[in-house]
């Protein structure tokens, strides 16, 4: 057998292990560094903003093997200079350039829609390098809590006691943020494996602009993280400085520091919710166009990140089931089923039956039917919240002090 029957082989192995397996990225965060150490790492960051500038100036250079690519040219004001690629791997350089096709592949498809599209452009700086193989460009050394990036050297990483010893490592990105350098690598489990014992069968989620998440047994979930006014009075600071000073780059250096905090803390609530939404065995929500929301009420919007929480549910959750986004779910009654006309301003559906019950409770209780493919509306055989699930709810949310949770009343409140 050939090295190419080989690799066919292994590939379609590969293909088919991965259809009983479900993907999770883990965060390592890389410590003690030195000095000799973080300038190597920024020469890697340098060299990958060099390869891709050139291949992005001219892709006819696509054509050409990336991972041999040793020398590039890049403008430094009115001239070209030529620079060595000393620290990338040739798997690094080739995965830069199938980023590129990638991105190109992407832009084509949104242009035959109908899509306004760009042309693709040069980065001032390239803050992720991709590493492929395990085993190839990176080893993890369990035992001495390290991990090791080809042509970089070894460095000490925290963060490796959250990879499970079944899982199977495969590719992983470097990552250089304000407050660091971190490698998140991607792991794949078995499916089934690494969720909490459930509390309850099944429950339907409602997002709202008041109460982001509406639950269909009476939860409401609320959860906002404004700028902080360190992040107001650095924008005040940038603002006198004169560009292409160093005090302007200082304080640019702190404002992204900032803004990484406040994004951090909106992704520590996305990751409680989803959390507490894993002892659920089904989830159920709405496909709502989040983004056409922040046009009306873009500030509470862009505080919760709760488009960035819709789109991590289908990744994160046991058995999620997204409804279609014009499913009339707040216009039709749960109780009988009759269909009626309500505006924005309308809070409480008043049924000819009887039943009211506040909108977003009455949308996703229809949610969760529609997601279950049951004929029959719920009547009074609603689910309620029981004390095990508002335990575990103030067990999980509670620790972060932007989300705020309540219960609805009875149904008739």
């Amino acid at each position: 057998m050939t090295k190419t029957e080989k690799i066919k082989v292994t590939l379609q192995a590969t293909k088919e292990r991965r259809k009983i397996q479900r993907p999770i990225t883990y965060v390592l965060k890389i410590q003690n560094l030195t000095r000799q150490k973080e300038e190597r790492l920024n020469r890697a960051f340098l060299e990958a903003k060099w390869l891709y500038n050139w291949l992005v100036s001219d892709f006819n250079r696509l054509d050409l093997p990336a991972h041999k690519i040793a020398q590039v040219e890049i403008k430094v004001g009115d001239k070209f200079e030529t620079r060595d690629l000393q620290v990338l791997g040739g798997q690094v350089k080739q995965e830069i350039a199938n980023r590129i096709k990638d991105n190109l592949k992407g832009l084509r498809r949104l242009k035959e829609r109908g899509h306004e599209v760009g042309a693709l452009k040069p980065k001032p700086f390239v803050n992720s390098i991709p590493l492929i193989q395990y085993g190839g460009t990176h080893w993890i050394d369990f035992q001495h809590n390290k991990v090791k990036i080809v042509r970089l050297g070894e460095f000490r990483v925290l963060g490796l006691h959250q990879i499970p010893p079944n899982a199977e490592i495969a590719s992983a990105t470097l990552i250089r943020k304000p407050s660091g350098y971190y490698v998140y690598v991607t792991c794949y489990l078995p499916k089934g494996e690494g969720y909490p014992e459930p509390i309850a069968k099944a429950v339907g989620i409602d997002f709202g602009v008041k109460d982001k998440l509406t639950l269909s047994n009476g939860l409401m979930i609320d959860f906002e993280v404004p700028e902080t006014l360190r992040l107001k009075r650095l924008q005040r600071l940038l603002a006198r400085k004169r560009k292409g000073s160093k005090n302007r780059e200082k304080v640019l250096r702190l404002l992204r520091r900032e803004h990484e905090r406040v994004a951090n803390r909106r992704r520590d609530c996305q990751n409680k919710i989803i959390a507490f939404l894993k002892h659920y065995r089904v989830v159920v929500w709405q496909d709502d166009n989040i983004k056409g929301w922040a046009a009306q009420f873009g500030r509470q919007v862009h505080r919760s990140g709760i488009g960035g929480l819709k789109l991590r549910l289908s990744a994160s959750l046991r058995t999620p089931i997204p409804v279609g986004r014009f499913a009339p779910t707040s216009q039709i009654c749960a109780a009988c089923g009759q269909r009626h006309t309500l505006t924005l301003s309308d809070r409480v559906l008043r049924c000819d039956c009887g039943w009211v019950c506040d909108r977003d409770l009455n949308s996703a209780l229809n949610i969760l039917r529609f997601g279950l493919n049951l004929n029959q509306p719920v009547g009074l055989d609603r689910p309620e919240l029981t004390p095990v699930e508002w335990q575990t709810a103030v067990r999980i949310l509670g620790s972060n002090p932007h989300i705020r949770i309540s219960r609805h009343d009875e149904a008739g409140s």
